[in-house]
């Protein structure tokens, strides 16, 4: 199996950075997340619709394994693309002062790994930019 991890120094609140990481799928949405619905809880169910640009839509069936608000955020990932489950992974999202780590595993390929590697990065400065009111 594959894996990945990505980083990013955010000088915010950690509170302030986990609730715009929940947001960003959720309350306050992009337009590459097309729906979702949330549980917020160990146990919790989490769907995300995505149409990302120049990519294919598909969905993520998540379920929260761990939760530590603000500091700790891990869900497991069923990817499914034309309504068919693909691949399952795992996600761990760590908060700790400034530092921002994602970590995804669990990936049947590393192409597949490659295209979600090359799609973190932007979503963290993303969430730079909405928790620092930076303009885009």
């Amino acid at each position: 199996m594959h894996a990945l991890s990505v980083e990013r120094t955010i000088d915010a609140a950690p509170e302030a950075v986990f609730d715009a990481f929940i947001a960003l799928y959720d309350s306050d949405r992009p337009d590459w997340v097309v729906d979702s619905s949330l549980d917020l809880r160990v146990g919790g169910r989490w769907s995300v619709a995505f149409q990302v640009p120049d990519g294919p839509a598909f969905r993520e069936e998540r379920t929260i394994t761990a939760l530590d608000r603000p500091h700790l955020l891990e869900y497991a990932v069923t990817a499914v693309y034309g309504g068919v489950p693909t691949f399952d992974t795992t996600v761990q999202v760590t908060i700790d002062g400034g530092r921002v780590r994602l970590a995804q595993q669990g990936f049947p390929a590393p192409e597949t790994r490659d295209v979600f590697a090359g799609a973190w990065p932007d979503v963290l400065a993303e969430l730079d930019r909405r928790v620092s009111g930076r303009p885009s």
